[in-house]
């Protein structure tokens, strides 16, 4: 079963100077404070390349954590170098299931 998210937010940053930086942040919920959650790229993109395409995962680091949910955040950052494609959409995808898809804000 897919973990509760939240709060999914992407947007490109075209303020000068370039090169252009690219983000994406939401809010996961997590069965302790010790889990982290990490997007990345995922392997294979689809056909369209104005769309990108993210894997979540959750990394429970070593120790002994308090069984307390709490909400964790996962971020993806990407530099874009010049003439690649720009994105306008970003699916988020939990054991190949699709858990959001968020629209890209445009920072210029």
């Amino acid at each position: 079963m897919p973990p509760k998210t939240k709060d999914w937010y992407a947007w490109l940053n075209l303020m000068p100077p370039p090169p252009d930086d690219f983000h994406v942040i939401g809010k996961v919920l997590v069965p302790n404070p010790g889990v982290l959650a990490q997007l990345c790229f995922k392997e294979p993109q689809g056909i369209n390349p104005a769309i990108l395409l993210l894997d979540l995962h959750l990394v429970q680091q070593p120790g002994m954590w308090p069984q307390v949910m709490t909400w964790a955040t996962a971020r993806y950052d990407e530099i874009l170098p010049p003439g690649r494609a720009k994105y306008s959409e970003v699916e988020v995808f939990f054991e190949n299931a699709s858990i959001a898809r968020i629209k890209v804000d445009i920072v210029s």
